[in-house]
């Protein structure tokens, strides 16, 4: 029993570039914004621009606004009635539209014809019969190919979600029709690639669920293809309307989306589907199931996997491992990012709806237990010694004072990073370098030697490891950061990069920890350290390669990075007897 996603579900290029367009400009919040219709084919995504500010250029004139041209495109003389109103236009159409634009501009003036083959009414074909400027002409299927007029040269190009085939068919029809024609194939790989993996997909499983918005053009041809197999297939906008009898007596489900359908729809359904499908499986099965997920959701995990970073960082430095001080590091982490979590949920409700649903059903227990557990931090801080307790207090501090303004009011219009919490990247730092505080530099307040080239080495190790961590995180949630107007690293510099930073943080951690081991700065468990950035290296490629979903077993993977440290110093002990 298995939810299956296809590997080109979600967002296509083009939309996925209009709707980082659409989201940036909300976020700078300068004047009025607009959209040239819907921005894509799907009632989620709009609704959310919506609530953002975002509106929809309907049939009113407007002025001295900014108005997106959405992925579709618009016709030359729409774009310059925009223009000629005092707006500010903001241009998203796709490349692949903008290219097939391009080439009919091109063809037009050349003394060609233009026949677009692609859904009549539709808004990019609408748009590319602008570009025609009277001499185009719409084919939605063979049949049409009858009622062309008489014509001596035309181009031929396709609407970029078109069928592949259907393209191909109507293009020997028209070739027996008209002698002298350019055939420019304008369809999107994405959309082949998609229509190519339902059918692979299809195969595979009992039963295919497409997602997507029912007026999405290429979301209702994936759904045709889907049925064309003989799968049950089921064409859905949202997880709701899952919640009907059958779906859950299927043993394997696909799930295939739309161009234009968000990547937060699509984890809803996934979770939906999951939910479903839990009916089938052992009570047994389902009490282990529940009480995982807790201990990922709850980060009663990650917690457990702090105990073994800090028993780690001990035995690296020699450092006899004390109850109080794992005990420290376990509640002091369980708290932190038991709030951060509570400071996130808006923005989990788009890039992690089992953590939203978790959320919402323990909210009180975690947030009394996050207090409890600082509490507990503190005391045992204050037993280690007043100097524990003054960093472990002002650790604390650091957190209050990273969520409050600290630029004065007369200055806000002026700075653009108002609070610690603005700036790209603060959050991963402060808790890279919180961990590092409770996990290396406070155990070591007691003892005679503070920073030793071994406590040096290990807070490298510790803050690496967990920045590390904490960025893939933001890659995950980079959908969601975007759409509450967060900027983070991989907003800034990209998600292929910022993964490309990542792969070359973890070589240079492994590296670092080789060297010292080689040149004996530091004992032999250096050696077995190297074990953590090799398994970062190996949930790079679990990530790349989309062999586990994102969601709770993906966070479960890569907190057990922490766990594997830990064995790591446990093994290397063993070993030296």
């Amino acid at each position: 029993m298995k939810v299956k996603l296809a590997k080109t579900a979600g967002f296509c290029m083009g939309v996925r570039r209009a709707m980082n367009i659409v989201l940036d400009a909300a976020n700078r919040k300068k004047g009025k914004l607009y959209t040239y219709g819907p921005l894509v084919h799907n009632p989620q995504a709009v609704e959310m621009l919506k609530q953002k500010g975002v509106d929809i250029l309907g049939n009113n004139s407007v002025s001295n606004a900014t108005v997106i041209l959405r992925a579709h495109g618009v016709a030359p003389g729409e774009r310059k009635k925009i223009k000629d109103a005092g707006n500010v236009i903001c241009d998203a159409t796709c490349p692949h539209v903008a290219r097939a634009q391009a080439i009919l501009k091109r063809e037009i003036r050349g003394g060609y014809k233009a026949i677009i083959v692609g859904d009549r009414g539709h808004a990019e074909v609408n748009g590319l019969l602008g570009y025609a400027g009277g001499k185009g002409f719409v084919v939605e299927n063979i049949a049409d190919v009858e009622g062309l007029p008489e014509i001596d040269k035309a181009c031929i190009i396709a609407q970029t979600t078109q069928d592949r085939k259907i393209f191909r068919g109507i293009v020997e029809k028209i070739r027996s029709k008209i002698p002298d024609i350019k055939i420019f194939d304008t369809i999107c790989d994405s959309t082949s690639m998609r229509q190519r993996e339902v059918l692979e997909l299809a195969e595979e499983v009992d039963a295919m669920v497409i997602v997507g918005g029912r007026n999405s053009a290429n979301t209702k041809r994936l759904y045709e293809i889907s049925l064309s197999t003989g799968v049950p297939s089921f064409h859905i906008e949202e997880e709701g309307e899952l919640d009907h009898p059958g779906l859950e007596k299927y043993e394997n489900i696909g799930v295939m989306a739309g161009a234009s359908t968000p990547n937060w729809v699509i984890n809803k359904v996934i979770d939906r589907i999951k939910y479903l499908l839990k009916k089938r499986k052992s009570r047994l099965y389902r009490f282990f199931e529940s009480i995982g997920e807790f201990m990922v959701e709850s980060t009663l995990y990650l917690s457990l996997g702090a105990v073994s970073m800090c028993y780690a960082s001990l035995v690296f430095q020699g450092i006899k491992p004390s109850a109080t001080i794992l005990s420290i590091a376990f509640f002091y982490v369980f708290a932190v990012h038991a709030f951060n979590r509570y400071n996130e949920r808006l923005k989990d409700e788009f890039s992690d709806p089992a953590r939203t649903r978790f959320f919402k059903d323990h909210e009180k227990t975690l947030i009394v237990s996050a207090t409890i557990a600082s509490l507990a931090a503190l005391y045992l801080s204050y037993i280690l010694g007043f100097i524990d307790f003054i960093f472990l207090l002002f650790s604390y501090l650091m957190g209050i004072i990273y969520s409050i303004r600290i630029v004065p009011e007369r200055l806000q219009s002026y700075i653009k990073y108002k609070r610690l919490k603005d700036l790209p990247g603060s959050k991963d730092f402060l808790v890279s370098f919180a961990w590092a505080w409770v996990i290396v530099l406070i155990p070591v307040l007691n003892q005679e030697v503070y920073f030793s080239y071994k406590t040096v080495s290990v807070l490298v190790f510790v803050v690496l490891t967990v920045f590390i961590r904490s960025i893939v995180f933001d890659i995950v949630s980079i959908e969601g950061d975007r759409i509450i107007g967060r900027e983070t690293i991989p907003i800034i510099i990209g998600p292929k990069q910022t993964q490309m930073m990542l792969l070359i943080l973890a070589i240079m951690t492994g590296t670092f920890m080789f060297l010292s081991t080689a040149f004996g700065l530091v004992p032999t468990l250096g050696y077995y350290l190297i074990l953590s950035p090799a398994f970062i290296v190996m949930c790079f490629y679990i990530f790349q390669k989309r062999r586990v979903q994102v969601g709770t077993l993906f966070e479960a993977i890569i907190d057990s990075n922490f766990i594997v440290t830990g064995l790591a110093a446990f093994l290397w002990q063993l070993a030296i007897g």
